[in-house]
Parts: structure tokens; sequence; C-alpha cells
């Protein structure tokens, strides 16, 4: 079965505000993540305490979504300290 990648109107805009390499990046790793979820350059990681997951889109950008049965949605998308904090 297709995964569906869901991303919110909040999500697409501040995507389309980054640079064009990073959105290209983000595309890329979004075809790794629904090949192979465990694939080391993606540094996939399920966050404490919640029911989301963020995974590497460059060393300084991440990303951040939720699995669903046949979808992922994507949460947020900017740099490691935007998206998760830290």
């Amino acid at each position: 079965m297709a995964t569906k990648i869901v991303l919110p109107d909040t999500v697409v805009k501040k995507l389309n505000g980054l640079p064009k390499e990073i959105r290209i990046k983000f595309w890329e790793q979004i075809e790794k993540l629904i090949k192979n979820p465990s694939y080391p350059g993606l540094r996939n990681e399920k966050l404490a305490g919640t029911n989301q997951w963020a995974f590497s889109i460059t060393m300084n950008y991440r990303a951040t979504y939720i699995r669903g049965e046949s979808s992922i949605i994507i949460t947020a998308v900017g740099t490691h300290t935007e998206v998760l904090g830290s």
C-alpha cells in the first residue's frame, strides 16, 4: 500500500520559505523515510513523551511527523532549534 504524505498549510508555508536546496533535500529524505525508516542518514527518532517522530533533513534542519496506518503527517519543519527547541 502506498504511503500518503500529509502537509498541513502551515508546514507548506514554512517549507516554501526555506532555501531551495533544503526543500529538495526534504523530499529526498521523505522518499528514504517511506522506503526505510531506519535509514541511518535520517537519524529518525521517537520524541520522548509524544506520539511524534523526528528525522534529519540536513545537519541543521529537521522535520517532525506523526505516523498513521498508511500516512505520514508532517507536523513541523525548520532548523533543529525551531523544531525541537534545543
